[in-house]
């Protein structure tokens, strides 16, 4: 049966936005940059996951994926050093201090530049294994070598554009005055449970890696 490109296209963003809205490492990263330093962090850390989209798409649009066919230790080293990184993020959201988050204390600590903020944003994404999973799906089932250029673009135009605006949204709405003064009252305990859960994400992802 005959798919036309605006059909691959509905079913690709359809299940993309899916994927994105579902939980995960971008999710924990964003609420907990947004409870611990406010919207603004929030929104320049999902400006850095929507780029960060931007990798996946080359490799599975654009040929990378023949690398990864032809040279599988690189699909190690991104796993691995994802494990690492989320094994990090989470270490250090657990050993937060109450005063990041805690609204008895007037002084928030420094979320570091936009550039830091987004930077972290980037390698948050980059480093996830469910983008790195779905995209792996994408290139294997969906994008074959006779889809169209534009296609590939428009597609990957709309994963980045879509992504960085649902977490922009995430952290504006977490980030509202009275939500975040709610929400922060929990912050000490929000922190150890993002942290648990991107612990238990990076060493699933070794364990995984080593079993099979």
């Amino acid at each position: 049966m005959l798919v036309t490109p605006f059909a691959l296209f509905l079913t690709v963003a359809t299940a993309h936005l899916l994927c994105v809205m579902s939980p995960g490492p971008d999710l924990a990263m964003i609420t907990r940059q947004t409870l611990a330093y406010g919207r603004s962090a929030g929104i320049w850390t999902a400006l850095g996951i929507g780029s960060g989209i931007s990798f996946h798409v080359a490799w599975a649009m654009f040929g990378m994926g023949w690398m990864i066919e032809h040279f599988p230790m690189l699909l190690d080293v991104l796993r691995y050093g994802g494990a690492l990184f989320l094994i990090y993020m989470g270490s250090q959201a657990i050993r937060a201090k109450a005063s990041v988050t805690d609204s008895s204390n007037d002084q928030r600590a420094e979320p570091g530049s936009a550039a830091h903020l987004y930077g972290i944003g980037v390698l948050t994404n980059v480093l996830n294994p469910k983008a790195m999973l779905f995209f792996m799906a994408l290139c294997s089932a969906v994008i074959t070598a006779d889809t169209p250029v534009w296609l590939r673009l428009s597609l990957g135009l709309w994963m980045v554009v879509s992504t960085a605006a649902w977490f922009s949204m995430v952290s504006i709405t977490l980030g509202h005055p009275r939500v975040r003064q709610r929400l922060i009252k929990y912050g000490y305990l929000i922190d150890r449970a993002m942290g648990a859960i991107l612990l238990a994400l990076g060493i699933g992802m070794i364990l995984s890696g080593l079993l099979h």
